[in-house]
């Protein structure tokens, strides 16, 4: 560890792990889970695929934006540096709480809660999902089996970055490679002629709303979350302006192919109205297909890669304590390093606690809802900043420049608002709790939070240290 508690200076994960890292945090449990609630608001298959490629156009958007701001600024924290440039420490101190509060321990506890209830139980037995009597206490199996979930891949990310790299390269590979091929092999074989069928019925199927959009909308954004995932340990990855950005833009775009090919194939498989009944797409498509026999094998491939995705947003999710507790937005103890492995072990754990907290108090669909709502936000004031710090210092040195500029950003921050308006004035539940959040969080930073002196400008300082050659304080 580097004096003052820094984290350690050399760079650890190369372009592979980084890249698994991203599409590890990407391949999660939506893919699966999203697709029937899709199909519950959209009337046809043709809408159908479009929203999911419009989710996917815009998670392109959002990681070219990314990889310039990664590669401008390869540190630890994510977005919450760049925030701090472009907007100010008060912006950046409630969109970082909002990541702390709802975008990383509600994805943490909608993942594992839902690989404890879709995919466990399929490999070890329905008895499995019964309650469990810990002593005079009954405990919600699904519940109790997400907690260890959370649990056990925190305790691995303690033991330290190249443990949970090589990890996260094992549970992301072997699934994304085989679950690629059967997908192409399911869409150009066991159904194409069926999913032609549809397309040519000749039937005119009625626009979706405006609502029905935004809610279709959601889930999708929800399952293509983790595009922006290599910037939060952009200052433990090796020759960060040429790997970062591959990483980024690589990880997202073959996810990006890989859902649209899923998608395409439920669609030869099941009506829209059968799809929006199965509950979780990818056991029930392996049943439809393989039969009883070929579930556990597929099964077993979806469970690692949902793994691989708990894994990834654990990784990534404790970076922004960290980095927060740096700036003095966050209790000191979260920039604590461990003397041996040099992971941020309290931040770590904290956010472990705050997903066992949700696990313990809200359903699936809540925790989907809400993770989603908290991201659409952040999200946008993250990729909007490209465009501000191109404005404000435009001499920063950039290995990575977004070509077409400020084409990308402002995409993605059209569809965000759109959706965000839309859910407002659907009085949807979910939004307005993270919007609250994000609120509460401004009003708190301005008449209760008290600033070390010099903290509001680390984030320019740091901007002009790099711009005239010296190191940034990772």
């Amino acid at each position: 560890m580097a004096p003052g508690g820094t984290p350690r200076s050399d760079r650890r994960l190369g372009l592979l792990p980084a890249a698994a890292v991203v599409a590890g945090s990407m391949l999660g449990i939506g893919i699966f889970i999203s697709p029937p609630e899709v199909a519950a608001d959209i009337s046809g298959p043709g809408y159908f695929l479009l929203v999911w490629a419009l989710g996917g156009a815009a998670a392109i958007c959002g990681a070219l934006s990314v990889a310039e701001l990664g590669a401008m600024m390869p540190r630890a924290g994510g977005d919450y540096p760049y925030l701090q440039m472009a907007y100010g420490p008060g912006v950046a101190f409630s969109a970082g709480w909002l990541q702390l509060l709802a975008t990383f321990p509600g994805s943490l506890a909608a993942m594992a809660v839902g690989v404890a209830t879709y995919q466990l139980p399929v490999l070890a037995g329905p008895g499995f999902a019964e309650t469990l009597s810990l002593g005079p206490i009954s405990v919600d199996a699904p519940a109790f089996w997400a907690a260890v979930i959370v649990v056990v891949l925190t305790a691995l990310n303690h033991i330290g970055v190249v443990v949970s790299g090589r990890a996260q390269l094992l549970l992301t590979s072997a699934p994304l490679v085989v679950l690629l091929i059967a997908s192409v092999a399911l869409v150009t074989g066991v159904g194409v002629d069926k999913l032609a069928a549809w397309f040519d019925h000749g039937q005119v199927m009625p626009a979706p709303s405006a609502g029905q959009w935004a809610r279709a909308y959601l889930p999708v954004y929800f399952a293509y979350s983790g595009w922006n995932a290599a910037i939060y340990i952009g200052g433990e990855i090796r020759d960060p302006g040429r790997n970062l950005p591959r990483a980024v833009i690589g990880g997202t775009s073959l996810v990006v192919v890989l859902y649209l090919v899923l998608c395409g194939g439920y669609l030869s498989l099941f009506p829209l109205s059968e799809l929006a009944a199965v509950g979780e797409a990818g056991t029930a498509a392996a049943r439809q297909i393989f039969g009883a026999a070929g579930v556990i094998g597929v099964t077993t491939l979806i469970l690692l890669a949902m793994l691989g995705s708990i894994n990834g947003t654990v990784l990534t999710g404790s970076r922004i304590a960290f980095a927060m507790a740096e700036g003095g937005d966050c209790v000191d103890a979260a920039a604590r390093l461990h003397p041996r492995f040099g992971t941020p072990v309290v931040a770590l754990w904290m956010q472990a606690g705050l997903a066992l907290l949700l696990i313990a108090t809200r359903t699936f669909d809540q925790l989907m809802d809400y993770a989603s709502c908290a991201m659409l936000i952040t999200g946008t004031l993250t990729v909007l900043s490209v465009v501000i710090l191109r404005r404000r210092l435009p001499d920063l040195p950039r290995p990575y420049r977004l070509r077409l500029f400020p084409l990308a950003p402002v995409l993605y921050a059209i569809s965000s608002v759109v959706v965000v308006i839309t859910l407002l004035a659907d009085l949807d539940l979910s939004v307005f709790l993270a919007v609250g959040w994000f609120g509460l969080a401004l009003l708190f930073y301005a008449f209760v939070s008290k600033r070390r002196p010099g903290a509001a400008t680390s984030g320019a300082a740091d901007a002009r240290s790099q711009a005239a050659g010296e190191p940034l304080r990772e």
